[in-house]
């Protein structure tokens, strides 16, 4: 049975969400969920408008997770691998059809594409570039169409033809036993990650999410776009995102992003779907969630990433008065996160929907110290 929350950390929570949206004049809300693993406690807040009529946020507002969608993507692969229907070393060659791996990562003359492996999607290791980011000859990328209020719908087979015409891979994909190898984080990956459930399966990647996780987790607001929660809610998000003053209309780009950017999710779904991944409810063997996130590589200071998880981890300098305990899980673009802490026992979901990437790694050092003193008594 979940517990109020202490008086005092609700207060602190609260004053922290409150301060981190009115002192940004391009943030209009924002969301945050804390709670502990076990299921004792779980605080939610919510402040500011949810869109440009100026509807008030609120904790149960249905919002883009953006690539929180990963974990989940990740998190179906895994469970493939428990039980034995794939593992990490198969070739993506040898899972899906020729028409997709045909002259996909072609490097210097050089064919790669029947090296990669589910390992390599998984850890950004491939050297594929990025559909989503990097932009074409005399074009730009989908991700500067949104930023400018344009819908940018990016179907499989246009992300297949701009990796193989239009981009070029960064480095061959790299040797799986080596200890720093080099990585480059790429939607370019997940894309292809969710042909391998399709195929896998013989579903579509929206109806595995369910069948795996939406349903048996009882995630009823939760789903991918543009497909209706169980709980019957509207199939689009009711938070906006915003990128400066400009509200991104992403709905052909959500429609195809399904396993790298497509979930939409309350606070309370986030949470109960990284409490089963982390308390054993999701995998079978109790190793598997560690192993994730045991082994990482450096993509984007000072974020790691492991099997489809990212590490956060800041040094010292960083924060000099508060050793920042570290955490793992996921964050995406418009500023979402979803993340576990293993020293605090929590998890931690939110988000403030803007185009600011960096901004969860800014405001979360401070969600952790206000959750470590309360547990301290301090």
């Amino acid at each position: 049975m979940t517990e109020p929350v202490d008086d005092a950390l609700a207060s602190e929570l609260d004053r922290l969400l409150t301060r981190s949206v009115d002192r940004r004049r391009r943030v209009r809300h924002g969301l945050l969920a804390v709670a502990d693993v076990g299921g004792a406690w779980l605080w939610r807040g919510a402040h500011g408008v949810a869109d440009p009529d100026g509807n008030p946020i609120s904790v149960e507002t249905r919002y883009p997770v953006a690539s929180v969608t990963k974990l989940y993507t990740a998190v179906v692969v895994m469970r493939l691998v428990e039980q034995g229907r794939i593992t990490l070393k198969d070739r993506l060659v040898d899972l899906v059809s020729i028409d997709v791996t045909d002259g996909l990562h072609v490097l210097d003359g050089v064919d790669h594409s029947p090296e990669i492996t589910l390992e390599h999607l998984l850890r950004h290791t491939s050297g594929l570039p990025d559909y989503y980011e990097e932009s074409p000859r005399d074009g730009r990328s989908p991700q500067a169409r949104l930023l400018a209020g344009e819908d940018a719908p990016v179907p499989f087979d246009e992300v297949l033809r701009l990796v193989r015409e239009e981009l070029t891979p960064h480095f061959p994909p790299q040797p799986l036993d080596d200890p720093g190898p080099r990585a480059v984080y790429a939607d370019t990956n997940f894309q292809l990650l969710g042909a391998v459930l399709e195929a896998v399966t013989g579903k579509p990647l929206r109806v595995v999410f369910d069948e795996t996780l939406f349903a048996p987790l009882r995630l009823d607001d939760t789903s991918s776009y543009p497909h209706p929660p169980r709980s019957g809610a509207p199939a689009a998000p009711q938070a906006a995102v915003w990128s400066g003053d400009i509200v991104l209309r992403p709905e052909g780009a959500l429609t195809h992003q399904v396993p790298d950017g497509g979930i939409i999710s309350t606070l309370a779904d986030q949470v109960r779907f990284l409490r089963a991944v982390v308390g054993g409810e999701v995998f079978d063997d109790p190793g598997t969630w560690p192993r994730m996130h045991r082994r990482v590589n450096r993509i984007r200071f000072p974020v790691d990433y492991g099997l489809g998880v990212m590490r956060y981890a800041p040094s010292r300098w960083m924060s000099p008065f508060f050793a920042i305990p570290p955490i793992v899980g996921h964050s995406g673009s418009t500023a979402t996160w979803l993340f576990h802490g293993p020293d605090l026992d929590i998890v931690t979901a939110g988000t403030f929907d803007v185009a600011q990437p960096p901004l969860p790694f800014r405001f979360l050092p401070q969600v952790l110290r206000t959750v470590a003193r309360s547990a301290a008594g301090t």
